[in-house]
């Protein structure tokens, strides 16, 4: 990242950056609500609320709820003076940092525990992820909380380094931040590593391929791409767009997820309609926690995607 002082031509084109980025991410999430929905209110709104379900009603309402909030600070056309008050009482960037932590905790969490049911929670495997996890965040929590910025604000909703004396503070807030998405890079290579080494030893058991285990690992490999593209810009843009896409690629990770634990519900009922992925291979996504010693080593994976019931 340049840190340079900035036009008033050049923030303008970087300030509709972020809100396209915002505003193309806000539209995935509330399409993909809307066509999940009847889904959603057959399999989770029931009486009895069980653990997951609660889960991913978490998950995915703090995210639509914290995109709605977000949206008179980024797409709102309003008066100069109702968006200053706005970020000063209500929405800045801080606030979609602090909401930013709390949906890839949620993401990253979510990840943990399938890949923690894949080995049926062995304690080596349970230790790497929990190490990873309190690392990454550790980081994304210094990141928002211990590096505040100081920028000189003189457009609504812009940021505009105009201090040299700046530069140094700006260096060290822009690799503490990519830092904490590098940290969450390294969390998902893991969680790749570890669900294709089950996959292997599942197909090496059953004695057949299937495309299932190779569908289990989309998740986490689309989640790294996005964050890697918010990675790159954090490095490569200016302090407008440094972080851009961090807001993008956080929601469509949880839009990612949603679907995941969505689909993982209907199929435990054996039902599927359009709004979920039609595919015979079942086994890529059903998990039902029991103790390891409940089956042998070797058909832990076809225990674990066997049609179970109860999620």
């Amino acid at each position: 990242m340049a840190t340079v002082e900035l036009g008033p031509i050049t923030v303008t084109e970087d300030t509709r950056l972020r809100r396209y980025a915002f505003l193309a991410a806000f539209v995935v999430l509330v399409y993909d609500h809307l066509l999940t929905l009847k889904d959603e209110v057959t399999y989770m709104w029931t009486p009895k609320l069980k653990r997951s379900t609660a889960w991913f009603l978490l998950v995915r309402y703090v995210a639509l709820l914290g995109n709605l909030a977000l949206v008179p600070y980024f797409v709102a056309d309003v008066s100069a003076e109702l968006k200053l008050f706005l970020e000063a009482n209500f929405f800045s960037i801080e606030t979609e940092n602090y909401l930013l932590v709390v949906q890839e905790t949620f993401i990253e969490l979510t990840l943990a525990v399938r890949v923690c049911a894949m080995y049926g929670f062995n304690r080596r495997v349970f230790a790497a992820l929990s190490v990873a996890a309190v690392i990454t965040f550790s980081l994304g929590a210094w990141a928002v909380v211990g590096t505040a910025t100081t920028l000189i604000t003189t457009i609504p909703g812009c940021h505009i380094i105009t201090l040299r004396e700046q530069a140094l503070r700006e260096s060290i807030i822009i690799f503490s931040v990519a830092g904490a998405w590098e940290a969450q890079l390294s969390c998902d290579i893991l969680i790749i590593g570890l669900t294709l080494r089950r996959a292997y030893t599942y197909n090496k058991a059953v004695g057949s391929a299937s495309r299932g285990s190779l569908l289990k690992t989309m998740v986490p490999r689309i989640l790294c791409l996005v964050n890697l593209a918010n990675i790159l810009m954090i490095y490569y843009g200016d302090i407008v767009t440094a972080g851009s896409l961090a807001w993008f690629a956080s929601t469509i990770s949880v839009t990612l997820i949603s679907r995941l634990m969505l689909n993982l519900h209907v199929a435990a009922n054996g039902n599927w309609t359009t709004a979920t992925m039609n595919t015979r291979d079942r086994e890529a996504g059903l998990i039902s926690f029991r103790r390891r010693t409940d089956f042998p080593d070797t058909l832990g994976d076809e225990y674990f995607y066997s049609g179970a019931r109860e999620i």
